[in-house]
């Protein structure tokens, strides 16, 4: 694309642009647009606008980058100034009948940050995509969420989305607007600076979502600063493994309810919200640690491990309900045990247990699994695999009136892991196939819950692909595009609010919840050794997002926390939440138990099957399965990613020995026993 500067249809200055189509420019943004919208430019250079009111003036810098434009802008204010901080691409003038039917009608609109599933946004990756078939353009927007000092609690007031506008003249375009009727913010005296980024493409056919969300991920993945904060003190993730198990033996973790012992949620002494008073443990908690734990003690045998893994075995039998065909989360049981959260019934009792079943070889364990798959397939069948927020096992119907469509993609890992324990008997692979179509079919911004849904669903569909189950199917293709989803769901900037920690890598926890959690930032990643494997999904970004969160995940930990916000013991449990821009809650609701699991995982990931000698290099273990169950191989295989702007030297340790390597700027390569592939 390139840009023009015109003026405006007086004595004020706008842009306007022309995308590439063939051998020949074409004009795309054609009604004219300012850096920021309601700040007229009379003053323009070859690469800059500004202009001055009575005691503020603006100056702005273009710039290209990665195939797009910044527009980089200082206001500078030297008395209180209200102003609409709206950032606009308007595209064209309106015709008001067109645009009232057939206009709408052939757009492709991405709205962000994303959503729940009321239509409440969150604080994510806050880019939007219009595709314009009257100009055959497709226009991506990015508003990084480190340029928003100017606006507290930032997300909270705005988000990205296409815009129609009646006056002064009819145009349409998209952008970044206010949420809210008060549409002005007030700019105290100083320097305020506002940052955004777009570009513009010619495009013959109209998208689908899908499409239009892989053109979106795509442009951006270059602008993702990949150079991760490493921590001086940071310790590597087996090293804190060990720590953690020691932990989970600390009196704290643990309750007794009706004469039985339980992890309890939180480290008793670690919430400042009363999280850690409750009388009961939650299978969840019991879950998240053992599958993992079983895991990582095939390659680091410890009698720490066995005893803490026949203490939680021993809880599982308490959430079984089979009147129901179904697993409670709860214990001690209650009235009303049958209602369920449909997330935490599905991941938990359709794939971790049946996993533990599996490493454990627990017949009862896995009697337990198929009466709850059975129960799942009945509200599977009941809702046409459209998956409700809330049901109730006494019926297998929804209740209330949200969906948490998703969860289709826990469903299908659980048919997945069903086929391979039955042996292929009963069908399941037919009921995932079933599920993972219906999920597709339906628009990306009603997917988006909790971000680990999403990756289940994608490993749950490179399976179908590794299988060659109907080819046809594009398995491949659906497994990338719901890890396209959760890398929206990731936060790809600095927070400046937050400064004592990076939140790059992380991920959103739960849509519109507007803070990280640990479970879940690991939790997405467990299922990408066995997406790189089939080489599926865009690997250099996501190895940039894991080795992000590999480094940036300490912050979770008390080691790592400014000293006032530490409570209670267990160091090496993670506390849930961080604080954001939008999110005050720091270490607040208390150290997860059922989170602790994931510092298993990280291990598992990251360096304890395999490590580098590099601290900001990723050394990704590829042998870390999801939904294919087998053990964890003999002969080890690694992705290797280098962050840095030049080659890295570094010496990969692995159980067969060490071997040096050369990676060659923010390049992946892949490495084994064998020889080493770059990519």
């Amino acid at each position: 694309m390139r840009l023009g500067i015109t003026r405006d249809g007086g004595a004020t200055w706008a842009l306007v642009t022309e995308v590439r189509h063939d051998a020949e420019w074409v004009p795309a943004a054609t009604a004219g647009f300012r850096p920021i919208d309601s700040l007229e430019s009379s003053e323009a250079g070859a690469d800059t606008l500004a202009g001055a009111g009575p005691e503020w003036r603006w100056h702005a810098r273009i710039f290209p980058e990665a195939g797009g434009f910044w527009l980089d802008t200082l206001v500078q204010v030297e008395q209180p100034l209200d102003l609409n901080p709206a950032m606009i691409l308007w595209i064209a003038a309106l015709d008001d009948l067109n645009a009232r039917q057939a206009h709408t009608w052939r757009q492709t609109v991405l709205r962000a940050p994303t959503v729940n599933q009321g239509g409440l946004p969150g604080n994510d990756l806050a880019a939007g995509y219009l595709y314009d078939h009257a100009t055959s353009t497709e226009t991506i927007c990015y508003f990084p969420g480190d340029a928003f000092l100017w606006a507290p609690r930032r997300f909270y007031h705005f988000t990205v989305r296409e815009v129609t506008a009646y006056r002064p003249v009819g145009r349409y375009g998209i952008g970044l607007l206010p949420n809210a009727p008060d549409v002005l913010f007030r700019l105290e005296p100083g320097d305020h600076r506002f940052r955004w980024w777009f570009t513009q493409r010619h495009r013959a056919a109209i998208p689908s979502p899908w499409e239009a969300q892989q053109a979106l991920v795509d442009a951006l993945a270059p602008l993702l600063d990949p150079a991760p904060s490493v921590h001086p003190d940071a310790v590597p993730w087996q090293a804190m493994a060990g720590r953690t198990l020691d932990d989970l033996g600390h009196d704290a973790c643990w309750v007794t309810a009706q004469g039985r012992d339980g992890l309890r949620a939180y480290v008793r002494g670690s919430s400042a919200a009363g999280r850690d008073t409750p009388r009961g443990f939650e299978l969840m908690t019991q879950l998240d640690v053992l599958w993992p734990l079983l895991l990582w003690r095939q390659a680091h045998p410890d009698p720490r491990a066995d005893a803490l893994a026949e203490r939680l075995l021993a809880t599982l039998p308490l959430f079984d309900r089979p009147q129901w065909d179904y697993v409670a989360n709860g214990f001690p049981p209650r009235d009303g045990d049958s209602f369920m959260d449909t997330w935490y019934f599905l991941e938990n009792a359709l794939i971790k247990l049946p996993w533990v079943a599996y490493l454990t070889g627990d017949g009862a364990l896995l009697t337990m699994f198929r009466n709850a798959l059975r129960g799942a397939r009945q509200l599977a069948h009941n809702t046409g695999y459209v998956f409700p927020l809330f049901a109730n096992a006494a019926d297998w119907e929804p209740r209330a009136s949200l969906l948490n469509a998703s969860v289709g993609g826990l469903y299908a890992a659980g048919c997945v892991l069903a086929h391979q324990l039955d042996g292929g008997a009963g069908g399941w692979l037919d009921e995932a196939v079933r599920a993972l179509r219906v999920l597709h079919r339906l628009p990306p911004h009603q997917l988006t819950h909790e971000p680990q849904q999403l990756s289940f669903a994608a490993a749950s569909a490179a399976y179908l692909h590794r299988q060659g189950i109907d080819p046809g199917g594009g398995w491949a293709r659906v497994a990338a595009d719901f890890t396209r989803l959760a890398l929206r769901m990731a936060y790809w900037s600095r927070d400046p609010a937050v400064p004592s920690y990076d939140p790059r890598g992380m991920f959103q926890a739960c849509a519109s919840l507007c803070y990280p959690a640990y479970k879940e930032n690991v939790e997405v990643l467990i299922a990408w050794p066995e997406l790189l494997r089939s080489e599926i999904g865009p690997a250099p970004l996501m190895a940039a997002v894991a080795n992000l969160q590999r480094c940036h995940n300490v912050a979770f930990f008390d080691p790592f926390l400014p000293a006032d916000l530490r409570r209670g013991p267990c160091p090496a449990i993670p506390y849930e939440d961080l604080a954001t821009a939008e999110s005050a809650s720091m270490a607040h609701l208390g150290k997860e138990l059922y989170g602790a699991g994931e510092v298993f995982w990280s291990a598992l990931l990251f360096d304890g099957l395999g490590a580098v000698d590099q601290p900001d290099v990723l050394c990704l273990s590829l042998d870390v399965p999801c939904v294919e169950l087998g053990p964890i191989p003999g002969e080890r295989r690694f992705l290797l990613y280098n962050p840095a702007a030049e080659t890295r030297g570094l010496t990969l340790t692995t159980p067969a020995g060490e071997r040096e390597l050369a990676i060659p700027p923010r390049a992946v390569v892949w490495a084994s026993g064998g020889a080493s592939a770059p990519s």
